[in-house]
């Protein structure tokens, strides 16, 4: 069936609609119209447009002009259906089946020709494919260097072509017809070797071996004369046969023969000194699942090199074992009929048991696979990697370059010729490799839930994953979805299909003897094996900080911390982080922030001896308390409270605002949660009590309350193993108010008791003021506000004799709460009123607005909704002033409150709409009972 393209490319630019063929006015419309087309869907950037139209000196008004082209194009193509060019982000795409374009299906028709089960079959294929060739390819644009590219690229497409097709006629016995047809092309390819020998062997085939041997002598003379060079190795081999008079070369029936040195016959003398076409791809690898995004990547980016006529290498980097190998050969095998001068591939054995290849032997193991005898290579590397960038010249080549260990070892390997791509695989990120010789880096990462499912039932079979679907996902979660480990602990799975999945994953649960399960007996199927191979080429100071990351508690970690976790200056740090990430051992996920893989992890921590990993997280755990104690004395400067916690030493990180350090808490607060139960667990239990106690308000006003109360249950453990009677009282105080926020209001109580008890027993009186505040609270809970404003002026007594009129002032405005809450307006405005000036004396302005908003709910009470109004609106700028949303949150609800019981439903709704911004903002579970609020006035 011929092609029902709609769009040409191959000779003039055209297009076709209703009326036929048209050809789009203008010769930079034109040239848009196919550089969009020859990757179609690829986003193109705007700049790359540009210099694409104009090749010097582009107007400053280009970008608009290329929106105006764009437009053009636009209607250009309104005919044609499904075809849209459009704007995407800061570039331009054209949205179009790229069956609809010639270039695309001539590639899908010599595809299908090449792997047709009969010459006569493929030789229709290829006339129907060559029959969408115009003429020269963007016969109508202006001439470039970048369309002089485009078109040489497209030209060795189409000479290739011609090729096989004469190569098919070879083998469906029409000697005569090639014989006649081929000197046609040859005039216009006089140095086509592969031509050259085609011809010669129709010929020699038709009786006539002085004309084959002629065309020998005539393209020898050529190459002498204009390159100085002899025909390689293949020509020679063949001009000797037809000079013996081979019989064999004369009447050998082949399916299709490619001119890679003539085809020998069983038996033949010849048989063994011709030279192979290389087809050295290893066998696509079994059970290949997911990475769409990934293999189209790579397309876009083979589609992309061949429009731009630009030399190509792409780089697939990542950890050992994320399944790079089989990413590359899945693919290569994918495209391998777009390279029908054969692919190439080696394992340089950058990290592997044996020692890695030399650049040297890669290059003659290259060229042997090539023909190049050892008597025509040469000692020098630099002569070898010349012979082979000669050897390549004008072939359409893949060049698989597996396992390597940087870019020292690859770039000689590199061929000059636009017309060949090479794609390396490489634990290193090979960033001089993107940098120098512009590779296009594929960061691999592990597997998607969903792929690694997959995986494991392209192995076990559909019906065993469906049976046991909750150990399947389990067994991907502790394998961390790494394809190495989830093919190893499949491989497990299925020698023994009697036994559960559950069985698998209850040995894969203990963290310590994890990597020992994902061995299936040899290096390569060896999780722990494999990772060696990347450690050992470390050098001496990031060996010591990989080891040292396996015990810190994760799940991340900063420069900075990494600089204390191995206790040498911070550029040293980066050096070896930097190493780290380079090699793959490491992620950088965000910028200056580092995270190993979980088995990685696993694996670090094996090597890590317990003493060193002991006095690292000792390190570690000081950087985290003395910067967080730092970071909330700057985030919450009015936090009140007698925590027993020795002064703030020099913190490792120097944070320079509130602003800074509510930054640093967000970014390192699950790391904060992981170090505390890392201190516990390690018996470092100062640190175990110390680092919750420090984050008490960024809990509080963060509403991080189960974080809160698991921490400190953690931390009262240690406080009790230590015998610290101060700190243990302190820790039921906090514990106590975690618990009070998640609802647990008897058991709170009970920790307020027994931290009253012991400050008591110590005759601590700032501490007994702090559990009879926190008593206070419960017992507001509870409604038994007569308890409440009895335990309030207990703490108003104690923090009296104690000295601390913040505390006393705070307690001031409980009692004026409590009194309100029992309808003593009076008392209640007396008692506030009294906090509010002593806050005031003081300068403390969050104490201020605390009291400025109980003063407003005091008038509210009373009836006096216009000045618990202003009360309101006088707390919300002294909360502004000291940068407080949590709090201020909570007034805007009371203001809200307040305009809905004086008439003013629309203003109370917008305030709870602020403060609803603010709660969700801060993901404080708060923001629901507003919600409710919003949604009951709204009904």
């Amino acid at each position: 069936m011929e092609s029902q393209a709609c769009l040409r490319v191959l000779g003039p630019v055209q297009v076709q609609d209703n009326e036929g063929w048209q050809t789009p006015p203008g010769a930079q419309l034109r040239l848009l119209m196919a550089f969009l087309a020859l990757s179609p869907g690829r986003v193109v950037g705007a700049g790359d447009l540009v210099d694409l139209l104009w090749e010097e000196r582009p107007p400053p008004s280009a970008r608009a002009s290329v929106q105006i082209l764009v437009t053009r194009l636009r209607k250009t193509l309104a005919a044609v259906p499904d075809c849209v060019p459009e704007r995407y982000g800061e570039g331009y795409r054209l949205r179009v089946r790229p069956g609809l374009v010639d270039v695309h299906a001539f590639r899908s028709l010599v595809s299908s020709a090449r792997d047709a089960d009969n010459s006569g079959a493929a030789i229709a294929t290829f006339d129907q494919a060559l029959r969408l060739w115009q003429g020269t390819a963007l016969a109508d644009v202006p001439d470039t260097a970048r369309v002089d590219a485009i078109r040489a690229g497209l030209a060795a497409e189409h000479l290739s072509a011609v090729e096989d097709r004469f190569s098919c006629l070879l083998a469906a016995g029409r000697d005569s017809q090639a014989a006649e047809e081929i000197p046609l092309v040859l005039a216009g390819y006089p140095l086509a070797e592969r031509l050259a020998g085609l011809l010669m062997i129709a010929r020699y085939r038709g009786g006539r071996q002085a004309d084959a041997l002629k065309v020998f002598r005539s393209l020898r003379d050529r190459l002498a004369g204009e390159l100085g060079v002899e025909p390689g190795p293949d020509l020679q081999n063949l001009h000797q046969r037809i000079l013996s008079g081979d019989r064999a070369l004369a009447g050998l029936p082949v399916r299709r023969w490619r001119f890679s040195g003539a085809p020998d016959a069983p038996g033949s003398d010849h048989a063994g000194s011709r030279v192979v076409m290389p087809r050295q791809l290893p066998a696509a690898p079994a059970h290949f699942v997911g990475r769409r995004q990934e293999l189209a990547l790579l397309t876009g980016w083979l589609d992309s090199g061949v429009a731009s006529g630009e030399s190509m290498t792409l780089a697939i980097t990542g950890m050992a074992g994320v399944g790079k190998t089989a990413l590359s050969l899945h693919w290569a095998h994918e495209v391998q009929a777009r390279f029908p001068d054969g692919q190439l591939y080696l394992n340089l054995r950058g990290f592997d048991p044996l020692p890695a290849m030399t650049p040297g032997e890669a290059v003659g193991g290259l060229l042997e696979s090539l023909g190049a005898g050892t008597s025509r290579a040469v000692a020098r590397l630099d002569a070898q990697a010349g012979l082979y960038r000669s050897l390549l010249a004008g072939r359409r080549m893949l060049i698989v370059l597996d396992n390597a260990r940087d870019e020292t070892q690859v770039r000689p390997l590199l061929p000059g010729s636009s017309s060949c791509v090479v794609l390396v695989t490489s634990r290193n990120q090979l960033a001089g490799l993107v940098a120098a010789e512009g590779a296009s880096p594929l960061m691999l990462d592990v597997l998607g839930g969903t792929e690694a499912r997959q995986l494991l039932a392209s192995r076990l079979g559909p019906d065993r994953v469906a049976a046991e679907a909750g150990e399947v996902t389990e067994l991907t979660a502790l394998c961390a979805r790494l394809p190495l480990a989830l093919a190893v602990t499949a491989a497990r799975a299925a020698l023994t299909p009697s036994f559960p999945l559950a069985s698998l994953a209850a040995g894969l649960r203990d963290r310590r003897r994890r990597l020992d399960r994902l061995d299936a007996g040899e290096p390569t199927a060896d999780v722990r094996a494999v990772l060696s191979w990347s450690y050992r080429l470390l050098s001496g100071p990031a060996a010591r900080m990989f080891r040292l990351l396996g015990a810190h508690p994760g799940p991340d970690i900063s420069a900075a911390a990494a600089s204390s976790l191995a206790g040498v200056e911070r550029p040293a740090a980066r050096d070896a982080l930097s190493e780290l990430v380079r090699t793959s051992l490491l992620q950088e996920h965000a910028p200056g922030r580092f995270v190993l893989h979980d088995l990685v992890r696993a694996y670090a921590a094996d090597l890590c001896s317990e003493a060193d990993g002991r006095s690292g997280l000792s390190r570690v755990l000081d950087h985290y308390l003395d910067t967080a104690q730092a970071a909330a004395e700057l985030a919450y400067p009015q936090a009140h409270g007698t925590a027993p916690l020795p002064k703030g030493r020099e913190p490792a990180e120097q944070l320079a605002s509130a602003d800074e350090a509510l930054a640093w808490l967000n970014a390192e607060y699950r790391v904060l949660l992981a170090a505390a139960s890392a201190a516990a667990a390690s018996g470092l239990d100062t640190h175990a009590w110390q680092l919750p106690a420090v984050l008490r308000s960024y809990f509080c006003r963060r509403g991080h309350y189960q974080d809160w109360a698991q921490c400190q249950q953690l931390a009262l453990a240690a406080t009790i193993r230590l015998g610290d009677h101060l700190a243990e009282a302190f820790t039921h105080q906090l514990l106590a108010e975690a618990l009070l926020q998640l609802g647990s209001w008897t058991e709170a109580h009970d920790h307020m008791r027994e931290a009253l008890r012991l400050c008591r027993r110590l005759g601590d009186a700032g501490g007994q003021a702090d559990c009879h505040f926190g008593i206070a609270r419960v017992n507001e809970l509870w409604k038994n506000h007569s308890r409440s404003l009895y335990h309030a002026r207990r703490a108003i007594s104690l923090y009296r004799t104690a000295g601390n009129l913040a505390g006393q002032a705070s307690a001031l405005n409980a009692a004026g709460w409590s009194h309100a809450l029992l309808g003593n307006n009076q008392q209640a405005l007396s008692c506030c009123g009294k906090a509010l000036d002593m806050h005031r004396q003081a300068g403390d302005r969050f104490e201020e607005a605390i009291t400025l908003d109980s003063l407003g709910y005091c008038c509210h009470q009373s009836g006096q909704l216009g000045q618990a109004a202003e009360y309101y609106q006088q707390a919300l700028r002294a909360y502004t002033e000291t940068a407080d949303p949590y709090y201020r949150a909570q007034t805007l609800i009371h203001l809200g409150d307040t305009y809905v019981a004086s008439g003013r439903p629309r203003a109370g709704r917008a305030v709870w709409q602020q403060a609803l911004a603010i709660l969700d903002d801060l993901h404080h579970p708060d923001a629901r009972p507003v919600r409710a609020k919003l949604r009951a006035a709204s009904a």
